[in-house]
């Protein structure tokens, strides 16, 4: 009995070894709802935000928070100016990293009417 305790033992840890070696996480994180920032005057329509969207093999939460974007809402700039001028969103969206935000033809990617 006291043998197949051990090897019991040597198994749940040798998974528990595999799944933190391979980035295998035990409970997957459910992303938070899409939302929507306020509309701009000179905005074509107000912004979806999907977190789905923008997690990946190298886009984790940490990523954007808390250094980016704050926990708490309103407490970043998000403004049109803010994201052209790449801060914000505008930080990865530059056209290098990610699409441009100062292409015209992307605007619709993001602004909803």
């Amino acid at each position: 009995m006291e043998r197949k305790m051990v090897l019991v033992l040597i198994m749940v840890v040798a998974v528990g070894v595999w799944c933190l070696a391979s980035g295998v996480s035990p409970a997957q994180v459910k992303s938070p709802a899409d939302f929507s920032f306020e509309q701009g005057k000179a905005s074509p329509g107000k912004v979806a935000f999907s977190h789905q969207k923008h997690i990946g093999d190298d886009v984790k939460c940490t990523t954007c928070h808390v250094k980016l974007f704050k926990m708490k809402k309103r407490s970043t700039d998000t403004s049109g100016g803010a994201m052209h001028k790449n801060t914000a969103c505008g930080l990865c969206h530059d056209g290098k990293k990610s699409f441009a935000l100062g292409d015209k033809n992307n605007c619709m990617k993001c602004h909803k009417k």
